[in-house]
């Protein structure tokens, strides 16, 4: 009854070493409590396997090595190629300690290599030392894996706690093997080795997931604080342009009058120029929606700065029906990524317009894309950035804006004519 209890805590111990593992490697497709019921399920599956089948070498390293692959191709957004190569890893790590552990046992308290098929508990404590190893060995390895996210490392105190309990746990084997310790004792003891590991593990899992958290905060304060600068910053920018065109008209109507009154044909194409000159800067946007003009205005300046085509068509629809602040975070971030996505392609060319369909605002950014950036569920791939979470952001809060509006956003990609197109639609 012991064994097959403690055969069941092996399995689970394993799920949360490969939770641990995987979720630093890549990203979790569901959240930790879903991944933890299919990993555990998973898992105890090959629990059965081991106890139908007399815990038989070559069915359990089957079994082990496809648990592994399946739990991480279902729960984490990974390559399959390095989940089987990963797997693979872990599959001889976990087979190499368990040899190890038990040479290290008999080394160091000079005990019979077979004594542990003759003592279930100290068959028990045996394993628990074995998964600790593993643990810990999993920990150190991933420090030399280049992950497919930005994440904080452990701190190396926190090493000091699986090392701890690798040496109480040879402790305990200790005194468990020992003639005069009774046999309630023994089985006392081989219950909290099983605790003490589990314990630790999770500890580890608690400390990655509150620092994952810790870094989304701070992603979005920085998120939010951005859009709080940009916001005033077109506020800014609404009072110069207003100033500007207020000067550029008046100045229009002054040199119109000093033209209409000058004969001397060389200060009459002087001042043409300068009239001409003049109507650059009152040829803006003028939609009736002044954060939208402010908006289209500054990237009509960046891209003519930048050689990018920049058209926009919104007489149809102002987007009135957005607040400021909304309007800045959907178009601000949306334009900054088809600005980013122009300028490392061979053509330069950016459309933004709205419109009205079925009491739906529609806002539709198209640009040229020398490559697909969709994955094959139609949605945005993860970012090529150094920072792919803190580029993800953007996009997170342009999703969590329109479905304040009750709206969706769609993505597609003309692989003909090499254009991005991005529809929003939120209900007016």
């Amino acid at each position: 009854m012991e064994e097959n209890l403690f055969i069941l805590a092996v399995y689970f111990i394993e799920m949360l070493v490969a939770y641990i593992f995987f979720s630093r490697l890549s990203t979790q497709k569901y959240s930790s409590i879903k991944c933890w019921i299919v990993g555990t399920l998973l898992f105890e599956c090959g629990a059965l396997l081991n106890h139908c089948f007399s815990n038989t070498i070559w069915i359990n390293a089957i079994s082990f090595l496809a648990i592994n692959i399946s739990f991480a191709l279902i729960c984490f957004k990974a390559q399959p190629i390095k989940v089987f190569f990963y797997s693979c890893v872990l599959f001889v790590l976990s087979a190499a300690l368990e040899f190890a552990t038990i040479f290290i046992v008999s080394n160091l308290f000079g005990a019979n290599i077979t004594d542990y098929n003759t003592q279930p508990i100290l068959l028990i404590i045996e394993g628990t030392i074995c998964k600790a190893l593993y643990f810990l060995t999993c920990l150190i390895l991933l420090n030399f894996i280049k992950s497919d996210k930005s994440s904080s490392k452990f701190p190396l105190s926190f090493y000091a706690y699986p090392a701890s309990t690798i040496i109480s746990l040879l402790v305990f084997w200790y005194v468990c093997a020992q003639k005069t310790t009774s046999e309630r004792s023994q089985n006392l003891l081989a219950f909290v080795c099983v605790l003490l590991l589990v314990s630790t593990i999770v500890l580890f899992i608690t400390y990655q997931q509150n620092i994952e958290k810790e870094n989304n905060y701070i992603i979005l304060k920085s998120e939010n604080s951005k859009l709080k600068i940009e916001k005033a910053y077109y506020d800014i920018l609404e009072h110069q342009n207003h100033q500007l065109m207020i000067y550029a008209h008046d100045a229009k109507n002054h040199l119109t009058a000093i033209q209409n009154l000058n004969t001397n044909p060389q200060i009459d194409t002087y001042i043409s120029e300068m009239l001409n000159n003049l109507s650059e800067y009152s040829n803006v946007c003028h939609s009736g929606n002044r954060i939208v003009d402010v908006i289209v205005n500054k990237y009509i300046t960046e891209c003519k700065i930048n050689g990018i085509d920049f058209e926009f068509d919104i007489k149809n629809n102002n987007l009135s029906c957005i607040e400021y602040y909304d309007t800045v975070t959907i178009l601000g971030n949306l334009l900054d990524n088809a600005v980013e996505a122009v300028s490392v392609a061979k053509e330069k060319y950016i459309s933004f317009e709205t419109d009205f369909r079925n009491n739906f605002s529609v806002i539709i950014i198209s640009n040229s894309c020398d490559r697909n950036p969709l994955n094959e569920n139609g949605d945005i791939t993860e970012s090529t950035k150094d920072n792919k979470r803190l580029h993800g952001f953007g996009l997170k809060s342009v999703r969590k804006t329109i479905k304040k509006y009750n709206g969706d956003i769609a993505f597609d990609y003309d692989s003909d004519k090499n254009i991005f197109v991005v529809t929003v639609m939120i209900e007016s």
